[in-house]
């Protein structure tokens, strides 16, 4: 019933997750319209939507809608909601949170006078490397365990390392912000109703004066 008459294009799928169809303004208040309209308490929608932003900063590709699901169970959080805050991981931002995860964990490992023989990767090479993960978890390429072993050696630690870090500050902010909004947007609702209910109220009064 839902489905296109015209159905699209392998290059227009890809296209469509690069940059949607009617452009990431729709779909960030899309979302943002999903997120406050969730049943459950702002805490509990708060709680899920953290775990989702959460799980994209951990290097586990094409596990992030379970690992998401998993920390808001554990922090009682709302499931559907943390499945809306993996959006936060997509094509765009991918890049840029590897590169983050992978220099604070090197820095940490470093810190802690480790990883001596680790070598500082560019955005190339690691964006190769992750390519290469996304290939071989997805059995898109011929990539074989062997060909990672070497280097998930050299990113893995350091990215598991930075995007637990990473993560736990996303976890917070993303919760602050959204339990913010929620809160917010319900209180709003609430006093629109409230003044609803008021002018129907004195509409019908005027209407009957005798009662």
């Amino acid at each position: 019933m839902f489905r296109r008459r015209k159905p699209l294009s392998v290059l227009k799928q890809m296209r469509a997750v690069i940059w949607p169809e009617r452009g990431f303004r729709r779909l960030f208040s899309y979302l943002f319209q999903r997120i406050i309209r969730l049943p459950g308490t702002p805490a509990s929608i708060a709680s899920g939507f953290a775990s989702g932003v959460a799980a994209s900063f951990t290097p586990f590709l094409g596990l992030h809608f379970i690992l998401a699901g998993a920390l808001a169970m554990l922090f009682r959080g709302n499931v559907l909601a943390s499945a809306i805050g993996t959006f936060f991981g997509n094509p765009w931002t991918f890049i840029l949170i590897w590169l983050a995860d992978y220099e604070v964990g090197l820095w940490v490992i470093h810190a802690f006078g480790h990883g001596a023989d680790l070598h500082v990767l560019s955005i190339d090479e690691l964006g190769a490397i992750m390519g290469n993960v996304m290939r071989f978890l997805s059995f898109t390429g011929h990539i074989s365990w062997a060909d990672l072993s070497r280097d998930i050696e050299q990113v893995f630690m350091p990215m598991l390392i930075g995007g637990t870090v990473l993560g736990a500050i996303a976890w917070v902010s993303s919760f602050i912000l959204t339990l913010w909004a929620v809160k917010g947007w319900r209180l709003h609702r609430a006093k629109r109703l409230l003044k609803a209910a008021q002018r129907a109220a004195g509409a019908k009064k005027a209407a009957d004066p005798n009662r």
